[in-house]
């Protein structure tokens, strides 16, 4: 039987980007406690930025063959309309279109941070490589 750190870091990753995207269907549709007055105005808008640059990031991890693919964006925003969908059948929660910007955003930013890196990291070059050898 094969050990999970033998397994090629992409299929590790997709186990981890399930469990994120559980994670965070999970926290947006919880009611919100009676402390959870936000730090700051926009906090709640700079948290769904940083989370889905997160999302794309983890996504990228699992993915790495669909880097600037509009399979990957296309999934994460419908993704992120799904959970904007549902807050919106609960009493306790809304469904805001600057919610849906932040996403976007969030999204372009992870590609823009990890493009970034791609110029100077030869790792996602070779985590790359590695990927379109195993999978063809």
């Amino acid at each position: 039987m094969e050990h999970v750190l033998e397994k090629p870091l992409y299929k590790i990753a997709r186990v981890g980007l399930v469990f994120l995207l559980f994670s965070v269907a999970w926290a947006c549709l919880q009611a919100p406690g009676p402390d959870d007055t936000p730090w700051f105005i926009g906090a709640d808008k700079i948290i769904h930025l940083s989370t889905y640059a997160l999302l794309y990031i983890c996504a990228w991890l699992a993915f790495p063959g669909a880097f600037l693919s509009w399979t990957l964006h296309g999934s994460l925003l419908a993704y992120g309309l799904m959970i904007e969908g549902l807050q919106s059948l609960t009493s306790y929660r809304s469904a805001e279109l600057a919610d849906m910007l932040a996403n976007a955003t969030g999204l372009g930013l992870g590609c823009l941070l990890l493009s970034l890196v791609a110029g100077r990291l030869v790792f996602i070059h070779q985590y790359r490589a590695a990927y379109v050898r195993l999978t063809s």
